[in-house]
């Protein structure tokens, strides 16, 4: 019942909209799961602790193996589901002895990192499992995904028992903010030219900068993942009669706007290919589960993308 308190110091943390968004998607939960998507390192976790700081009643857990309610259950010192649900049963009655927090509900936070592939079959089945009341208390299951993999493959039983919430890069006004943080602020420019608009590449371009390592080198290293990535994405086969060559050559023509699910008139299956694409390590485009469409990773893909299909 401990007010949850964030990895980082709030002083230490930019806030974003999508913090708020989150804090009144916990506030007006309506019994049905709450996934948090977005890039890989696109701040997914730092905006859902920010949102949940000083919420009393959250429970978290990282799921790294399909066995990970048996884990989570010696975790927390439960022997079975129906202890688990009888302690959140509990942790609801308790939260009411709390009229300012933010929700009436107990929350369960479920991080999923980008290299988990089994048991998330099992975070779908619990979600709709404690959604409701049922138990004399309903639990708000928030899974943050750390890859599109893991958020595609979450189905809570459509979009009527799911909301999915998006953490993009960080905005022009973000980044300068953020690297003001850190000293930059003069030089915001520069980074954002080295490695774009990702917070977790800003991040590890001012710990390169203060181990002594050039912004130009970050950006070298950057440049050299980005040309790697799109070359594995343009030799992967997405469809039985597309490439990925040729969805590279349509999400060009169609930069900035994405292109939906359908190349050559055959239609791509995002879940599918978010799995193909976490298998063969090859980042370089992305489903948004909102827009419904794909987009190149960053600039520095894109620009490798046109590099690459310019060769002979």
């Amino acid at each position: 019942m401990k007010p949850f308190e964030p990895s980082r110091p709030q002083d230490e943390v930019i806030q974003r909209p999508v913090m708020e968004t989150l804090r009144q998607r916990i506030e007006c939960w309506r019994q049905h799961a709450t996934i948090i998507g977005g890039r890989y390192q696109s701040g997914k976790s730092v905006a859902t602790e920010e949102a949940l700081r000083g919420v009393r009643g959250v429970v978290r857990f990282s799921i790294e193996s399909a066995d990970w309610k048996r884990m989570m259950f010696e975790e927390l010192k439960v022997e079975n589901s129906g202890l688990f649900k009888e302690m959140m049963r509990r942790v609801g009655e308790k939260l009411k002895d709390f009229p300012d927090n933010l929700t009436k509900y107990p929350v369960l936070l479920l991080d999923i990192p980008r290299t988990t592939i089994e048991g998330i079959d099992r975070v779908s089945s619990t979600a709709k499992d404690v959604a409701t009341d049922k138990i004399g208390c309903a639990i708000h299951v928030i899974v943050s995904a750390s890859s599109a993999a893991v958020a595609l493959a979450f189905d809570a039983g459509g979009t009527e028992r799911q909301e999915d919430i998006w953490v993009a890069d960080l905005t022009e006004e973000e980044t300068k903010e953020f690297l003001a943080l850190h000293g930059h602020e003069k030089n915001w420019k520069d980074f954002v030219d080295a490695c774009g608009f990702r917070i977790g590449d800003l991040v590890k371009a001012c710990e390169n900068l203060k181990k002594g390592m050039p912004l130009d080198d970050t950006k070298q290293e950057y440049q050299r993942v980005a040309d790697d990535e799109v070359r594995r994405f343009m030799e992967l086969q997405v469809h039985p009669k597309v490439t990925g060559r040729e969805m590279v050559k349509e999400l060009l023509t169609a930069d900035p706007a994405g292109i939906l699910n359908v190349v050559n008139g055959f239609g791509i299956l995002p879940k599918k290919l978010a799995a193909l694409i976490r298998n063969e390590s090859c980042h370089a485009v992305y489903f948004h589960p909102i827009k419904k469409r794909f987009f190149f990773a960053s600039k520095l893909h894109k620009e490798a993308a046109e590099a690459q299909l310019a060769k002979p």
